[in-house]
């Protein structure tokens, strides 16, 4: 495994005609995939599902060179706040094919939120709300300052940097309430949507994945992220959970102007997906 240094200026990316299986073959000559699939749903990476006789694992290509950078952050922040949060997450490996970087961990075992929602209990969803909320106590713990310089971007500054890769025309004055919040700065996911939390045989959390958006922010980003991407139903318990474990009350029209900030966001990218990757499944 090579690494190189985040501040680098990435020169390429992959694209759906590179040959993965090649790539993999070439970093990584004792996994021999018995199976391979693409997984569709990407939005910044190629994401390819790989199992062989001992494990399954998941490989990720970026798309462009704004998230090559954003991978070598995920890289970065993963590694230095596993031992301070109590899920798992994934334990990533660097590789790069012709200076273009990608990534590998094992698969965690399990199901996404997004996979699992709709056949849960009620007592389960409120599990899964309060083990958010612990989740998000664990990120709240860590001094904004102690983050590596590799990933300490405020997540306004990378959302005003994404936009250039919409090649939309974008008006950044809707992030001026993020810039706004971030002046009490926290350490956050960035993304925390349900395709992002993981969930057991028992649909308890287990794990959380995709750091690419983490960095500092408002201690009201991740919330309303999650809140904002998650059925109607789950509002209700996400607050009491996180009002209950954290300790303090959430003011709930905050969290409607910045699901607002991500819906902006989320319109422009989704253009831009749709002119240049229309193999990306978005959903309906």
């Amino acid at each position: 495994m090579v690494k190189k240094p985040l501040d680098g200026i990435m020169q390429s990316h992959f694209s759906p005609q590179d040959n993965f299986l090649e790539i993999i073959s070439q970093h990584l000559p004792d996994v021999i995939p018995s199976s391979i699939h693409h997984i569709q749903t990407g939005w910044t990476n190629i994401v390819i599902s790989a199992s062989d006789t001992k494990d399954s694992y998941i490989f990720r290509f970026p798309r462009n060179n704004f998230f090559s950078q954003m991978m070598l952050k995920d890289y970065s922040f993963c590694t230095f706040i596993k031992d301070k949060v109590r899920f798992k997450l994934p334990n990533l490996h660097l590789f790069y094919d012709k200076d273009r970087p990608f990534s590998m961990h094992q698969k965690i075992k399990g199901w996404s939120l997004t996979e699992r929602f709709k056949s849960l209990s009620r007592q389960a969803i409120t599990n899964v709300a309060f083990d958010i909320a612990r989740f998000l106590k664990d990120l709240a713990a860590i001094d904004p300052k102690s983050l590596p310089n590799s990933c300490n971007m405020y997540v306004a500054k990378f959302l005003d940097e994404l936009s250039e890769v919409t090649e939309q025309p974008y008006d950044l004055s809707q992030h001026n309430l993020l810039r706004e919040l971030e002046r009490d700065p926290h350490v956050v996911h960035g993304d925390l949507n349900p395709g992002n939390i993981l969930l057991d045989e028992n649909d308890r959390m287990i794990g959380v994945i995709d750091f690419a958006f983490a960095g500092i922010s408002t201690d009201y980003c991740d919330i309303s992220r999650i809140i904002g991407r998650s059925d109607a139903i789950f509002e209700e318990p996400l607050v009491k959970a996180y009002e209950a474990t954290m300790g303090k009350k959430l003011d709930l029209k905050r969290i409607k102007s910045i699901i607002g900030i991500w819906n902006y966001v989320e319109e422009k990218y989704i253009t831009y997906i749709r002119l240049h990757h229309p193999e990306i499944q978005l959903p309906s």
